[in-house]
């Protein structure tokens, strides 16, 4: 009988231009709800046109970088040749109780999920912030969000729970 291999899922980040917007944008509707992507726009929590315009805008002002008025830059996680969700990272400012941090936000469709994708996405991610000279990465969470709590503790982060956040601090350097 021979021992199950495991195969890491092969990765990358994308550059969010027009077409890959929409392939992120499809994939997010089919394989998201909103309120893991959007903030809460319009007149329900489903997928609505206030929502998507909201995605599209996002993603085009992020495309600029940190270096531009969003002072943030997003990325499609691809995964096997297929866009499969979105990383960020975003500039948290000089008066920030870490001035060089940056934070970070990833969601997956639901399918690629506990494959390994999110962490290499994140250490990707890791490793961008790292080559820009920052020196912590953070991110935030829920309380009631084991599965990032467990990605963030995976990559080294330290979690800091403070009543209804969770909030993660990942050391670069």
């Amino acid at each position: 009988m021979c021992p199950e291999s495991t195969v890491e899922p092969q990765v990358a980040l994308a550059d969010v231009d027009e077409d890959v917007l929409e392939e992120l944008l499809a994939v997010a509707l089919v394989q998201a709800t909103a309120d893991e992507v959007t903030p809460p726009l319009g007149s329900t929590s489903a997928w609505n046109p206030e929502r998507i315009a909201w995605f599209r805008d996002y993603h085009r002002a992020a495309a600029t970088g940190l270096e531009g008025p969003a002072r943030e830059k997003t990325w499609a996680v691809v995964a096997g040749g297929t866009v499969v969700g979105s990383v960020r990272l975003k500039s948290v400012g000089p008066d920030a109780v870490e001035p060089n941090a940056v934070e970070t936000g990833i969601w997956l469709a639901t399918r690629f999920r506990g494959q390994g994708v999110g962490r290499l996405a994140l250490q990707l991610v890791a490793d961008e912030a790292r080559a820009r000279g920052f020196a912590v990465l953070e991110a935030s969470t829920t309380p009631g969000n084991k599965a990032a709590q467990s990605l963030l503790a995976s990559l080294g982060a330290e979690l800091i729970f403070e009543g209804t956040l969770v909030k993660a601090r990942l050391l670069l350097r």
